[in-house]
């Protein structure tokens, strides 16, 4: 086999090269931390250091379930040498070295360079020694790298790139002002005493946004976030109200400015903010399904309609490793799966059969895991007893059908009288959880968005979505207020139909 030459050029993927469902994982992204950490820097004054442990842990989990729930991830070119929850599996020889040549030849984990033309361009920025060293060496030994960028015409890749990366997460800074407050607030988990203060916090980042000369993450976490004179990467957070709800919102622009430039999907790890709180109903394209669309697609849920594993399996994410993922990815079982899930984007109308479709494949793919983790290590793990959610959120309001061995409705919020007759976006998702909510960041789970529905007068539709479900026979109860699931979020703008 002829071996990689790190100076030629690597193969040349653009967004049309990119599989059905390709996701960016948010959880590589260096400041990444599930809200109940972050909750936990912020109150008891922790830095990423203090928590270093956790965080790399619950970003390991979400890393391997994304290129396991995916057909594609693409990867940020300085997480592979920078992050250690990436390059852990190639510094050293082994199953799991192996596993990632593997991945990045097949173009499972696609590199995406943002200005440099090949993978093992020397970076401007400091490095990870090993892992450099251990890109390079992998690199060196991989036939054929596919490596993706906005466009491979300097001139041309340098405009889109200021475009559909910087001027929008800028765009988004200085439209923060506009928001809909109450809204917002609730996204936050915020109490309603607290959205004046946000209201001030967010007309402050409009400010500087646009007066500044420098508007970046980094810049914003200075001004904003970070301990006077620190480095951000340190992630040594004032002691200030607000911090960690401007933290989580800023940082989901950040991360979904890569999937939506190149038509891919953000996947939003578990316990994070969701892309609904970036209210993008106020300038995508409006969906082509309305209320209508959606009743009827409510007249095909009863308490009955799913049929669910009956065994539960003993699987969870703390006991994988990548060359478990990578052989699961092998099998008639993962393909099924994801021929399953690219159906119930193609015809979201035909709900019950494709979303069954998806949960049988599903569970039949996490049984087949088990048998490659073994049964030695199997015997240490939690039951993974999987259940189907469908959500509809609304304006913050979500309304989830959750079915398990009791079928019930779970309410989180309610539409706002300050926008009852205003039209909304309702966002539809599909998940296969566990039935323990409490162990969401350990268990295997999948989730996306199925489609988009227009709502023209948002709490009058959102009640009579509410009263049909109860027509259908559904006990409703409390919500938790958190949607700890972790999901594949379709990009603004685009509706069910593909």
């Amino acid at each position: 086999m002829d071996r990689f030459d790190p100076g030629a050029r690597p193969t040349r993927l653009d967004n049309r090269d990119l599989a059905r469902v390709a996701v960016v994982a948010q959880c590589l992204d260096n400041q990444w931390v599930t809200q109940d950490l972050l909750t936990e820097m912020v109150t008891r004054r922790r830095s990423f250091r203090d928590v270093e442990r956790q965080r790399q842990r619950d970003a390991r989990a979400e890393y391997l379930r994304a290129i396991l729930n995916a057909e594609q991830v693409v990867v940020n070119r300085a997480y592979f040498f920078n992050n250690p929850v990436v390059h852990r599996d190639f510094v050293a020889d082994g199953p799991q070295r192996d596993a990632f040549r593997a991945l990045l030849g097949e173009s499972v984990i696609v590199p995406f360079l943002l200005r440099e033309r090949d993978p093992s361009e020397e970076p401007t920025f400091g490095v990870d020694q090993a892992g450099w060293n251990a890109w390079l060496r992998v690199l060196d030994e991989v036939e054929q790298v596919r490596c993706l960028r906005l466009s491979w015409h300097d001139e041309e890749n340098e405009r889109l790139t200021q475009r559909l990366m910087y001027a929008e997460f800028r765009r988004f800074l200085l439209q923060l002002v506009a928001f809909d407050l109450p809204q917002l607030g609730r996204d936050l988990g915020l109490p309603e005493a607290g959205w004046p203060v946000l209201g001030d916090r967010l007309r402050d980042v409009t400010q500087w946004a646009a007066g500044s000369d420098e508007v970046t993450r980094n810049t914003f976490y200075q001004r904003f976030l970070v301990e006077p004179g620190s480095n951000p990467a340190a992630g040594l957070f004032r002691a200030e109200p607000l911090v960690a709800e401007l933290k989580q919102l800023v940082d989901l622009r950040y991360n979904t400015t890569l999937p939506d430039a190149v038509d891919g999907y953000a996947l939003t790890p578990t316990d994070s903010l969701r892309r609904t709180a970036m209210q993008e109903y106020r300038r995508e394209r409006a969906p082509e399904h309305d209320l209508d669309d959606l009743l009827g697609l409510v007249r095909t849920l009863r308490p009955q309609v799913f049929d669910l594993a009956q065994l539960p399996l003993r699987l969870d994410l703390t006991g994988l490793e990548l060359h478990h993922v990578r052989q699961a990815r092998r099998t008639d079982e993962w393909r099924a799966y994801v021929v399953a899930l690219q159906g119930l984007l193609d015809d979201p109308f035909d709900f019950v059969d494709r979303s069954q479709r998806v949960y049988d494949r599903y569970v039949a793919l996490a049984r087949r895991l088990a048998e490659l983790v073994g049964t030695r290590r199997a015997a240490r793990m939690d039951v993974w007893d999987p259940t189907i959610r469908v959500s509809v959120e609304v304006l913050g309001a979500v309304v989830s059908v959750v079915f398990d061995g009791d079928p019930r409705i779970e309410l989180v919020g309610e539409v706002a009288t300050e926008v009852v007759a205003r039209g909304a976006t309702a966002v539809v998702r599909f998940a296969v959880v566990g039935r323990d909510e409490r162990r969401a960041a350990r268990e295997l789970s999948t989730g996306i968005d199925v489609m988009r529905v227009q709502l023209h007068r948002a709490g009058e539709d959102w009640r009579e979505l509410v009263r049909r479900f109860q027509e259908l026979g559904f006990p409703i109860t409390a919500g938790t207020g958190r949607d700890d699931e972790p999901n594949i979020d379709r990009p603004q703008g685009e509706d069910g139909d593909q």
